[in-house]
């Protein structure tokens, strides 16, 4: 498997962040943790492509928003906040180099930060930053593919679906309590409620059985290690406080 990230910005204190936190703190530490995040991601056997970070774009560490991917095609989408939009130049060339690409048209937006694969089928959440335009254009994209698309409202406490929403395991996924109901997800699926106060560590990494996990979150943990997991835990505190993620700061494909 491969991974594209992007350095962390000398302007990250600026990013956008009004959900879980009020905005990056040190950017220093933000570097170091994402070049441990780099080093998971090679330990864990994964070819990483590191592009370089843009001055002009605080938010350009989360790579995750400029596309989503389906076997050996990928749309490129128009990032929800205007800000966020240039970013995606040097995301699309990168990703260029090994698959087919698609394009949204201008009136679409979305982050990828709404869209989770799970299964045969891609999960996508209808966001502040994600409009119905770009849904149709994705469930187009989709379908092409022999891939359904099923429809998630995104509720008003969280950024993206899959800031609080990820699967560690096939047809299993992960929710806080409160945020959502039974009703809004895949018949098939199996959700784990986690408690509301560990929102943010529902977002997890998985690899197999091996699974990254945000430090700081003790009952998620303690659910994964039941099942049999392995956890690799990674200080997230200032991509936190900047509304980011562990799976924001990849694009992941085979």
């Amino acid at each position: 498997m491969r991974a594209i990230v992007r350095r962390v910005s000398d302007s990250f204190e600026k990013a956008l962040a009004s959900y879980f936190g009020s905005g990056p703190t040190d950017v220093n530490e933000a570097k170091l943790q994402h070049s441990l995040y780099v080093s998971k991601l090679e330990e864990l056997g994964l070819s990483v492509k590191i592009l370089d970070s843009d001055l002009n774009y605080p938010d350009c560490c989360f790579v995750e928003d400029h596309a989503v991917i389906a076997g050996d095609s990928a749309l490129i989408t128009n990032a929800g906040h205007d800000s966020r939009i240039g970013e995606k130049v040097v995301v699309q060339e990168a990703l260029g180099t090994d698959l087919e690409l698609q394009f949204m048209p201008s009136e679409a937006r979305m982050d990828g930060g709404d869209v989770l694969q799970f299964g045969n089928k891609f999960l996508v959440g209808h966001s502040s930053r994600t409009n119905k335009a770009a849904i149709e254009c994705l469930r187009e994209f989709l379908a092409k593919r022999d891939f359904g698309l099923h429809v998630i409202e995104v509720p008003k406490e969280s950024l993206h679906l899959i800031s609080v929403c990820t699967s560690p395991m096939p047809n299993v996924l992960l929710a806080p309590e409160g945020w959502f109901t039974l009703a809004d997800f895949p018949e098939d699926s199996e959700v784990i409620w986690v408690p509301s106060d560990e929102a943010y560590g529902a977002n997890v990494l998985p690899f197999g059985k091996d699974v990254v996990v945000a430090k700081g979150y003790d009952t998620i943990s303690s659910i994964l290690t039941e099942r049999g997991l392995t956890l690799h835990t990674l200080d997230m505190s200032q991509f936190r406080a900047a509304d980011g993620s562990l799976t924001c700061l990849s694009l992941l494909y085979d």
